[in-house]
C-alpha cells in the first residue's frame, strides 16, 4: 500500500476514535473521590485486594516501574516509612506497571529490584495496566493515599516540597507530630463530586446543556473545587467555545493560582488559539512545579508552534520518560511531525497513539 494512503488511514482512525485522548483524564480522579477497587497478584502469584486493608488508617499506593528513574528512591523512602509506622495503621502497596504485557524477563527484573532494595511491603503486578488507567496515573512514580475508602492525597512523580507535605500529612493522620505544618488539601463534599461526575456522564453523551448546568452547580456549591471548572472548560472546548473555555480556566486559576492542572490546560488552550508567548510562560511555570506529564507535552506543543522544534522534541521525550502509556503525547508529537513534513515519524506516533488507545479498556467504553 502506498505510504501516503497508509498515513491518511492512520490519521483518520486516530482522529475518529481518540479525540478525547487530549482531554484531561487526570482531572477525573481527585481528593475526596472514592478509590477505585482493585485485586491484583503479587510476585509470588498471591491475589491481594485494596479492600482487605479497609481498616487501615491509610493505604499508600505507589505506582512504579524499573525503567522509571525516580522509582527506586520512592520505593526506598516508602519502605523506611512502612517499617516505622506499619503498626500504627499504615499500609503501603507497590503497583508495578512495567509494560502493557509483563514478560517473564520483566518479572525477573522486578524481583531483582525488590530484593536489592529489601522491600517488605506487597508489590503487585498490574498486567494490562487496568489499575494504572483506573487511577489516571500521569507520571511515574506516583502516589495515592486512600483513607476511609476515599482518596485523601495524590501526588504525581516525586517533587521535593509535595513529597514532604505528603509525609507530614500521613504523620498527622496516624497521630504523630509532623516536623512541619501540613499544607491543607481541599476536600470537596460528596454532593459536589456527585454533581461533577454526573455532569461528565452527560458530557460524554453530548447532552451539553445538562452537563454545563451540573458543572456550574458544583462550582457554585464549592468555588474552591477545581475539577468542575476544568470539566466545564473542556466542554466549552468541545463545542468550539474557546473564549468561554479560557474565561473558565482563568477563574479556576484565580481560585488556586498554583494549580498545575489548570495551568497546563490553560496553556494548552492558549497555544491552540494563537496566544503562544503567554502559553509558553504559563506552561514553563507548570513544568517547574513538579513532574506533571501533561505540562511537559503541552509546553512541547507550544514551543513547536513558536518554531522551536528541537526544544519541543526534547520535552516530548521527557514526557514519555514520565509516562510512556499516555496516547496524548504521541498524538501531539505526531501533529508536530506532520506540520514539519516528517510524515514517517508522524505515522509512527499516530500508530503508537492508536495502539495505546485501543489497549486502554476505559477509553473505549
Amino acid at each position: 500500500m502506498d505510504f501516503k494512503i497508509t498515513f491518511s488511514i492512520i490519521v483518520f482512525f486516530v482522529s475518529f476514535v481518540s479525540f478525547s485522548c487530549i482531554t484531561n483524564a487526570q482531572a477525573l480522579l481527585q481528593t475526596g473521590m472514592a478509590a477505585p477497587q482493585f485485586s491484583l497478584k503479587n510476585i509470588e502469584n498471591d491475589k491481594i485486594s485494596l479492600s482487605q486493608y479497609s481498616r487501615k488508617k491509610a493505604v499508600i499506593i505507589l505506582f512504579w516501574a524499573t525503567w522509571s528513574a525516580n522509582s527506586p528512591r520512592a520505593l526506598k523512602r516508602f519502605e523506611r516509612f512502612y517499617k516505622k509506622y506499619k503498626d500504627k495503621g499504615i499500609q503501603v502497596i507497590g503497583i508495578n506497571v512495567e509494560n502493557q504485557t509483563i514478560s517473564d524477563n520483566d518479572v525477573g527484573n522486578i524481583k531483582e529490584v525488590i530484593k536489592k532494595l529489601q522491600i517488605t511491603f506487597p508489590v503487585l503486578l498490574d498486567r494490562g495496566l487496568k489499575t494504572f488507567h483506573s487511577y489516571h496515573v500521569m507520571a511515574l512514580p506516583s502516589t495515592i493515599v486512600v483513607s476511609g475508602g476515599k482518596i485523601s492525597y495524590e501526588l504525581p512523580a516525586l517533587p521535593i516540597i509535595g513529597t514532604e507535605n505528603m509525609f507530614n500529612y500521613l504523620l498527622a493522620l496516624i497521630g504523630e507530630s509532623p516536623p512541619r505544618k501540613v499544607i491543607p488539601i481541599h476536600m470537596p463534599r460528596y454532593d459536589v463530586i456527585a454533581d461533577t461526575n454526573l455532569g461528565r456522564r452527560f458530557a460524554k453523551r453530548k447532552i451539553y446543556v445538562m452537563a454545563s448546568s451540573l458543572f456550574e452547580k458544583a462550582i457554585k456549591k464549592d468555588p474552591e473545587y477545581i475539577v468542575p471548572y476544568i470539566a466545564l472548560a473542556e466542554l466549552y472546548g468541545s463545542e468550539g467555545k474557546n473564549t468561554e473555555a479560557e474565561k473558565t480556566l482563568r477563574k479556576a486559576l484565580a481560585v488556586e493560582p498554583g494549580n498545575v492542572v489548570t495551568m497546563s490546560e490553560l496553556g494548552y488552550l492558549l497555544s491552540k488559539t494563537g496566544k503562544i508567548k503567554e502559553a509558553i510562560k504559563i506552561l514553563s511555570g507548570a513544568v517547574k512545579k513538579n513532574s506533571y506529564t501533561p505540562a511537559y507535552y503541552y509546553l512541547a506543543y507550544a514551543l513547536s508552534k513558536d518554531g522551536k522544534l528541537k526544544e519541543a522534541l526534547k520535552l516530548f521525550k521527557k514526557a514519555i520518560s514520565l509516562n510512556p502509556y499516555e496516547p496524548a503525547i504521541y498524538l501531539l508529537r505526531a501533529e508536530v511531525y506532520e506540520n514539519s513534513k516528517m510524515l514517517k515519524e508522524a505515522a509512527s506516533d499516530y500508530r503508537k497513539a492508536l495502539e495505546l488507545f485501543l489497549g486502554d479498556p476505559l477509553l473505549i467504553q
